[in-house]
């Protein structure tokens, strides 16, 4: 069987999630907590409160403007947020500016970034940027630190990546200007990038088959918690000043010290790489933790497959012999037997027709998503209420949509859930616009608003986590983070331009729902043409992906075997 295969084999025997597996998913879920941090405390070190230019002297102000005013009276100044309006004498003279004094806050100015460095009316284009830059890191970390992570392993990648994350967290709180906190935030988001796709592919290869969806979810629970975490330290020092925010939130990163330690390398990826005496290693310590002797582990495993298929160390006091592709290693009258492995890039998505389709494909859904998900936290910001608690209950929404998520995913299939999440985005986003476009003449509308934004959150949650799991799934195991990490690089456009939606509907108002309806509408058809893969073993080579299109036929919208025969499917993989 291919090798794929043998590494389910040896995680059943070990005993699917044992106090091991458990062991290694907390660890993986505190970690993935904190990359939730920094993106959603834009919220409050950048949080834009209410705002007026600062009273000034309209005598001086009229003397300067009018060269040859005289007898000055009836003096009126009307302020605004981004100017003023002076009039005296009637209309002889009348005259606006920008703020000449400044602005002044309902917030202490060291509380936001916004106040600190006035970046209100024309300067509020660079708060947006700050964002912006967050965003564009997290592709270039997924760019970066997906494919050093197929080729020099999950677990140093993903541990480096932490590390910086951790530096350039707390460095940011020394930003002089709005120019360097933004480099900050790029440096951030590459980090955390390059931390995210790692950590989901850790979690997802952590477990068997029939059990990777739950590393998937446990990941997403976790970003979950990790808004409401932020929220609620945000709440807790809502009256320090925003630089002591950010130097705590890069703090809350210190325990990657303990991963060092404890943290093991992805089991698969050892095999896949030819690995053999690190995953020896590992496969004995989890016996160990799990109360079974490494003998009995390997004689399970034995059962259902020849142990030179699976590339584990074989000892034998002959010496070694080299045959074809496998090439032996002495030491201690003990030889291991090493087979070739395959290294892929992101070039092979591009050299391989089918699987660039597939990829394409993807990229799409991908990036429909991300555009989904932003828009309708769009519409989520506009609920009226406390800032805190608004994040806090629209991030324990996604919570029941990653359960149920859980729930169907191994029952009706990765494509039909991903379909449910995103025919229900699509429904809800037009269903909040238009309520809320309407509210103002049927006030009975505004809860249903309300209502519809939340639940459009749920869905698009659960799309989020389904293709997350999905994604990975259907690539090889040399190049499943190259193509995760792609997808999600390319997914960032999507992110970047939801923030115009706003700007659209001031125009159109049904414009960015019918934008969003329509694309995920194309999602489901395009889903339909892409294959299944609960239940089967993860690919570990192309020319296992390309076999799974050969039997696949173009639209496929009948009920898969496989569904109602699971129990037999797993018996005979």
């Amino acid at each position: 069987m291919d090798p794929g295969t043998d590494v389910d084999h040896v995680l059943q025997a070990l005993g699917n999630v044992g106090r091991y597996q458990k062991f290694q998913l907390s660890m993986l879920f505190v970690f993935m907590l904190e990359n939730a941090f920094h993106l959603i405390a834009a919220n409050y070190i950048s949080y834009r409160p209410d705002y007026n230019c600062k009273s000034v002297n309209a005598t001086e102000l009229i003397y300067n403007h009018y060269k040859s005013a005289s007898n000055l009276s009836d003096i009126y100044v009307k302020y605004g947020k981004c100017e003023i309006d002076i009039n005296a004498n009637g209309t002889e003279y009348k005259f606006s500016q920008s703020c000449p004094n400044g602005y002044e806050y309902d917030i202490p100015t060291d509380r936001s970034t916004v106040t600190e460095w006035n970046l209100v009316c024309e300067g509020s284009a660079r708060s947006e940027l700050a964002q912006t830059m967050i965003m564009l890191g997290q592709a270039v970390g997924a760019a970066i630190f997906s494919p050093l992570s197929d080729r020099y392993g999950r677990r140093p990648i993903n541990i480096l990546s932490r590390s910086l994350y951790l530096i350039a967290g707390v460095t940011a709180m020394f930003s002089p200007s709005i120019a360097v906190f933004s480099v900050f935030r790029l440096l951030i988001g590459t980090f955390q990038g390059g931390s995210v796709m790692t950590g989901t592919t850790m979690c997802v290869e952590l477990l068997p088959t029939e059990f990777r969806h739950k590393g998937e979810g446990l990941a997403f629970l976790a970003w979950t918690f990790g808004i409401v975490f932020t929220s609620v330290v945000g709440y807790i020092c809502q009256n320090l000043p925003w630089r002591y925010f950010q130097m705590i939130l890069g703090l809350l990163s210190w325990h990657v010290v303990f991963d060092w330690l404890f943290l093991d390398e992805s089991l698969r990826w050892l095999l896949a790489n030819g690995k053999t005496k690190q995953a020896m290693k590992i496969i004995k310590k989890a016996a160990s933790w799990n109360n079974q002797s490494f003998e009995s582990v390997m004689e399970s495993v034995k059962k259902k497959q020849p142990l030179t298929s699976m590339e584990l160390v074989i000892q034998t006091p002959e010496k070694p012999e080299s045959n074809g592709d496998h090439q032996p290693l002495e030491g201690n009258g003990t030889a291991e037997v090493k087979q070739k492995v395959h290294k892929y890039s992101a070039f092979t998505i591009l050299k391989h027709k089918k699987i660039l389709i597939v990829s394409v494909l993807l990229w799409v859904i991908w990036i429909t998503n991300t555009l989904t998900y932003y828009g309708l936290m769009l519409m989520t910001s506009k609920l009226a209420g406390d800032r805190y608690l608004n994040n806090i209950l629209g991030a324990l929404a996604e919570v029941p949509a990653i359960i149920l998520q859980q729930l169907i995913i191994n029952r009706i299939g990765r494509r039909y859930v991903l379909v449910m999440y995103h025919g229900l985005a699509g429904v809800t986003l037009i269903a909040s616009s238009l309520c809320f476009t309407y509210s103002k003449q049927y006030d009975w509308l505004t809860p249903l608003s309300t209502f519809f934004s939340i639940l459009g959150r749920f869905a698009a949650v659960g799309s989020f986590s389904s293709v997350f799991l999905y994604t990975p799934e259907l690539y090889p195991t040399n190049l499943r983070n190259v193509g995760l990490g792609m997808a999600s690089t390319i997914s960032r456009i999507g992110s970047m331009i939801s923030p115009f939606a706003a700007t659209l509907a001031d125009q159109v108002f049904w414009g960015p729902a019918v934008i969003f309806a329509v694309l995920n509408i194309i999602c489901t058809i395009m889903l339909l043409t892409l294959p299944e893969t609960m239940g089967r073993p993860l690919p570990t080579t192309v020319q296992q992906m390309k076999a799974w299109f050969k039997d696949k036929k173009l639209f496929d919208v009948r009920w898969p075997k496989h569904y109602r025969n699971r129990k037999e499917m797993s018996n005979n993989s």
